[in-house]
């Protein structure tokens, strides 16, 4: 019984242990420089990658979602401008930058715009929400936690902006793009804007500035804010300004044809990986990085996994 305890105790340690973030940084460069191809699915991660790190391009290829295609009500007359009404807010709460959002949301963001938009209401949705999310809804202010959703397309195809203000988080945002395949523009921050524009998009800071709330990023499909201050008039302009919404989605689906178009980003890849396997040995023998980490030196967590293998095998 107490070593038991003892194991669990030690358990409860481990869990409770804060990764070192320069660890984990060092544990993916290193495993980048160990293989022959990266698919990287943002531009962001792409420029940190041969900007900051220095990974050399010919071992990256973009992959982004493959969802070039807008849903079929996405042209109906049921689903434009006049039809929707409220807000929507998407993501599963096992990821800790969608709780964080919420949380924000919830704090600052929401009572900024529900103060100039007092019938409005948010839908917050999103799969095991933990009680302490769960309890922030409040009926009275329009902030609906409802927990998991069964029908993405029905729900977005009502709902007049998708809010996302992420304040961390890495990828392009899923969320983003289910938005824009149905329509529904989006106010985000520059992190939930990552990997969803073209170069001629700039989205540096806000696309609300001053007390006027002039668009100051042209092309996107909808608006990016880096505050609470900011993303709330961004919400309420592009709620209430019907042109500026229609603008936002023709942007939205010009971005999902232009980044995300499945037969050139699936060829891109294909291309990508038969070109690697093709010049692996070549490759191989100038990535002397690559091979540095491969020596058997290096190597110590593959022989300890092997180790334990052979331990636990029955003689």
């Amino acid at each position: 019984e107490s070593q038991q305890h003892a194991t669990n105790a030690s358990k409860q340690k481990i869990k409770k242990r804060k990764k070192d973030p320069r660890d984990i940084l060092l544990r993916e460069l290193a495993s980048i420089h160990r293989s022959d191809l990266v698919l990287v699915c943002s531009s962001h991660e792409y420029d940190l990658l041969t900007n900051v790190f220095g990974i050399d391009s010919s071992k990256l290829c973009m992959a982004p979602f493959f969802s070039s295609e807008c849903s079929p009500a996405y042209d109906s007359p049921d689903c434009q401008y006049e039809q929707r009404s409220d807000f929507v807010a998407l993501g599963g709460y096992r990821h800790p930058p969608n709780v964080d959002s919420v949380k924000w949301l919830k704090a600052e963001v929401w009572p900024r715009i529900r103060s100039q938009l007092p019938e409005a209401k948010l839908h917050v949705w999103g799969s095991y929400p933990p009680q302490h999310i769960m309890q922030l809804n409040d009926s009275k202010s329009g902030f609906l936690v409802k927990g998991r959703l069964d029908n993405l397309a029905e729900e977005l195809a009502k709902r007049r902006i998708l809010l996302a203000p992420l304040r961390y988080g890495a990828g392009i945002k899923g969320k983003v793009v289910d938005a824009w395949s149905h329509g529904c523009p989006v106010v985000t921050t520059p992190v939930g804007a990552e990997g969803t524009k073209s170069n001629r998009d700039i989205l540096t800071n806000c696309s609300v500035r001053g007390n006027v709330g002039d668009i100051d990023d042209v092309g996107w499909g909808g608006l990016v804010g880096t505050d609470a201050d900011v993303l709330a008039r961004c919400a309420v302009r592009l709620y209430r300004d019907q042109g500026l919404w229609d603008e936002s989605r023709r942007n939205a689906r010009r971005l999902l044809r232009m980044l995300f178009d499945e037969k050139r980003n699936l060829n891109a890849v294909s291309n990508a990986i038969s070109e690697a396997i093709y010049d692996k040995v070549t490759r191989r023998s100038e990535d002397h990085i690559s091979a540095i980490l491969w020596h058997q030196s290096n190597r110590s967590t593959e022989y300890f996994s092997r180790w334990i293998e052979l331990k636990e095998k029955p003689r």
